[in-house]
């Protein structure tokens, strides 16, 4: 075989292998065998090490990963990528919908609605077919370059059939069951647990070894067609369309709705539906679909005004409150943790949470032994929200406060509503400061 007779058979391996990954990843569905692929895959190896000048950075092989980088390189967006405008209610979203409207001198706007998985910002930018580099939304202007950890994501085309230049915008996320894989093997390593599937997203992504990256089952949604005027697409719902059409994942579950009311019936429909989905949503995305519009709302000096999101209000679940510890800190304060029946909240596992103070656990009514209510702050940091009175029996008693500190035994100073050590000898709180420095 010469040079140009194995190029060929290499660009030709590359298009099969990336057909029948969409078909699998994608469509879940096969037109070929799983051997026949892996001796495809075996044939394209064997040609790339004999042929390693016509290798593609992006090419099926490198699916399974194994580039280790020391850190990654700082790459300028070609177009600013903006984040949303965060919306909590009706009456804002109404006030949106008024402002688009005025802007547009029209009595009702098409919007696009789209679930906002809770995963990794991601852009992707294609030259002449093939991924040219992956990058993060950083600070807007310049992101990381993660190309090698992204081309492990099998559902990612590598060569899509248009050569003029594309970008397109989504987000990387890691499914539900495959963060309780994980975490179910970081547990029997001994290793801390990842808190929720966008950290877990955003910590494979960042790894400087893509075998990593590989081995985490991570998977992307596509959301946003960037140059899409430059093809002749003036609404946003044929720009998802078009770009489905070339092999990339769109989320199933966007609905094009005619006005603001059928927008708020879709985020009521989706809020009952979050918690049966197989990733996480944090809220919902709407656009303006007309994509011809957008010069004429503009944009703040941060987000653009032709689109916003919709946050869903903190799940909330019950669990048992079981006892109430302290912790020393480094300025010697002494705070109160609730210690709880384990119960999962948005995705992750919670055992424990801050009750900040003796004055916070009155103010909340809260006893040992309680049913409590608990939620994550900002989807974030668990909180105790209350006690359930209803199902409060004789069975719990009342927090006190020592009148010492718990590590030392020096007596507790108090000051407004915090208590504090004031011993500088104090273990914990010395060691609290090596930590803090």
């Amino acid at each position: 075989m010469n040079d140009d007779e194995a190029k060929q058979r290499m660009e030709e391996l590359e298009q099969l292998l990336d057909k029948y990954s969409y078909e699998y990843y994608v469509l879940n569905a096969s037109s070929i065998p799983d051997s026949e692929f892996d001796s495809m895959m075996e044939e394209l190896i064997e040609l790339e090490s004999e042929y390693p000048q016509f290798k593609s950075k992006t090419s099926p092989t490198q699916r399974v990963g194994g580039q280790v980088v020391e850190s990654f390189k700082k790459i300028k967006h070609k177009r600013m990528m903006l984040s949303l405008a965060d919306v909590f209610n009706s009456d804002e979203l109404y006030d949106f919908d008024r402002k688009v409207r005025d802007v547009l001198k029209v009595p009702e706007v098409e919007y696009m609605a789209e679930l906002k998985i809770d995963g990794l910002a991601m852009s992707i930018d294609y030259v002449d077919g093939r991924i040219n580099y992956c990058a993060t939304r950083g600070d807007g202007t310049y992101g990381e370059d993660v190309t090698s950890n992204v081309i492990t994501i099998r559902s990612i085309p590598g060569i899509i059939s248009v050569k003029k230049p594309l970008e397109v915008r989504g987000e990387v996320y890691m499914p539900k069951s495959s963060l309780l894989e994980l975490n179910k093997q970081f547990k029997a390593e001994g290793k801390p647990e990842f808190a929720n599937c966008r950290n877990a997203a955003a910590g494979s992504i960042r790894n400087l070894d893509s075998k990593v990256a590989a081995s985490r089952k991570l998977d992307a949604f596509w959301y946003y067609f960037v140059n899409a005027g430059e093809f002749g697409i003036t609404k946003h719902s044929d720009a998802l369309n078009y770009i489905e059409k070339l092999g990339f994942r769109t989320n199933p579950e966007r609905r094009l709705c005619k006005n603001i009311d059928e927008v708020i019936n879709y985020i009521e429909e989706y809020h009952k539906k979050r918690a049966n989905l197989e990733y996480d949503i944090d809220g919902i995305v709407i656009k303006v679909n007309d994509l011809t519009k957008y010069d004429e709302l503009g944009f703040t000096a941060k987000t653009p005004k032709w689109a916003i999101a919709y946050k869903f209000p903190p799940e909330e679940v019950r669990t048992k409150l079981l006892d109430i510890v302290l912790t020393v800190g480094r300025t010697g304060q002494i705070t109160p943790n609730a210690v709880l029946s384990p119960v999962r909240v948005q995705g992750s596992l919670v055992s424990r949470a801050t009750l900040h103070n003796e004055e916070f656990v009155k103010e909340k009514d809260l006893k040992i032994g309680d049913i409590v209510i608990i939620r994550k702050a900002g989807d974030v940091i668990p909180e105790v929200v209350r006690p359930v009175y209803e199902l409060r029996d004789s069975s719990v008693h009342d927090f006190v406060m020592p009148d010492v500190c718990p590590v030392c035994g020096e007596k507790l100073v108090k000051i407004g509503p915090k208590h504090f050590c004031t011993n500088d000898k104090c273990l914990t709180k010395n060691i609290e400061k090596i930590i803090h420095y």
